[in-house]
């Protein structure tokens, strides 16, 4: 085991050989997974193509950061190496300061490492997941298939292990259906509402690093993992979107991870898990935003795309459409010319919002989930009937 420095962060991997075939590079964090590590490796071993054929192990790569470990983790990965030598795994294990023991530093030093080894090989797809995660055994071939079909980036559905899932508490594991079909209900708004040729329905809304896939030039074109303690995986899915990035929310890409309650990061799924179980203990209710306040935002996202899209128009059609967009808010200053100070839809449409938060918070858009969710489906029944087959709720 090493420290690891500021200096030292940057030479990750870097004695460890490039193969010559190498074109997508998986990257882990370990701490503390003496318990799923394993099922979390084997998953890798199975890798198909979408025929069904093996995967050419020697097209990608595992890269492991074990940090801060007090248990077994690195002996059962490194055990793992010495019976699977057809699997290209590198380990690099290391003991991190207070300031950087956190998920927000270690996933991008291990994605920045990554970009750098597939750039020497004329770029490729960097892949990551949790060493409490199992993979499906077409996960690497479904995210380059979506890839390939257009995307810049992908986020896996991510479900909870069945067992885990059986053997959770009763209040998290009601909160936790609750939340997904709701969460599912807007991304299904999304999808209608937005019409996004490169994210188009049946599309989920996680993307989030349990299972996400990014390619090199994208990566590079976003700046990368922006400097987070936790919560990377938002900030950088927040990071994409000011860059226009492709983001394909696919059902194809699948993983099951674990239903703990007590996790190794500050701010996570096992944090809202055990959240969840608190307000059920305490007979609390959870609120989201209603279905009147998601229709409205993704309505006001779709005038503002179609003005995007046609923003060689004049300055005073540009200002009249706005006026219609706001008619009960006054714009200071002509923030609708801020239209032509953007080279990104996302970045211009995130100074839009600043702009009409103050405006949103007065108005009273968080209701129970229960009705939040029925309304959502009334709405819906305008549309299709929705389809959840593919989710963990039933």
């Amino acid at each position: 085991m090493k420290f690891l420095s500021e200096r030292t962060s940057t030479q990750l991997f870097l004695n460890f050989p490039l193969l010559s075939e190498l074109k997508y590079s998986v990257v882990i964090p370990v701490k503390n997974e003496e318990l799923n590590i394993l099922e979390t490796l084997n998953a890798f071993l199975l890798q198909e193509t979408l025929n069904g054929e093996f995967f050419d192990c020697k097209t990608f790569e595992i890269l492991i950061l074990a940090n801060n470990c007090a248990d077994h983790s690195v002996s059962i990965i490194n055990d793992f190496k010495r019976k699977n030598p057809e699997l290209t795994i590198y380990i690099e294990e290391v003991t991190l300061l207070p300031d950087q023991a956190n998920i927000g530093f270690v996933r991008k030093i291990l994605m920045d490492a990554a970009f750098h080894r597939l750039q020497k090989n004329g770029g490729g797809i960097i892949l990551t997941t949790d060493g409490d995660t199992s993979v499906a055994k077409d996960w690497i071939a479904q995210n380059i298939f979506e890839i390939e079909s257009g995307a810049d980036a992908v986020g896996g559905r991510i479900l909870l292990k069945p067992k885990e899932l059986n053997e959770l508490d009763h209040a998290a594991k009601t909160l936790h259906f609750k939340d997904e079909k709701y969460q599912l209900l807007v991304a299904d708004f999304e999808a209608k509402i937005l019409n996004e040729p490169h994210d188009p329905a049946p599309k989920h809304h996680q993307h989030f690093n349990g299972s996400f896939a990014v390619t090199t030039e994208c990566y590079e074109k976003s700046g990368g993992i922006p400097n987070v303690t936790h919560l990377e995986d938002c900030a950088f899915f927040e990071q994409l979107q000011f860059i226009d990035a492709k983001v394909r929310h696919s059902f194809k890409v699948v993983v099951h991870t674990s239903a703990r309650c007590i996790g190794r990061t500050e701010v996570g799924l096992s944090y809202q898990l055990n959240e969840w179980k608190m307000i059920g203990k305490n007979g609390a209710k959870v609120y989201v935003e209603s279905s009147e306040a998601v229709l409205e935002r993704l309505l006001l996202k779709k005038k503002l795309l179609d003005l995007w899209e046609r923003r060689e128009i004049s300055k005073l059609t540009i200002q009249s459409e706005f006026n219609r967009m706001f008619p009960e808010m006054s714009l200071k200053n002509d923030a609708h010319l801020s239209i032509f100070n953007y080279s990104y839809f996302g970045a211009w449409y995130a100074e839009i919002l600043k702009i009409v938060k103050d405006e949103w918070t007065k108005k009273d858009t968080l209701i129970f989930i229960d009705k939040a969710v029925n309304d959502l489906e009334t709405l819906l029944q305008n549309y299709e009937i929705t389809n959840f087959s593919q989710t963990s709720i039933r």
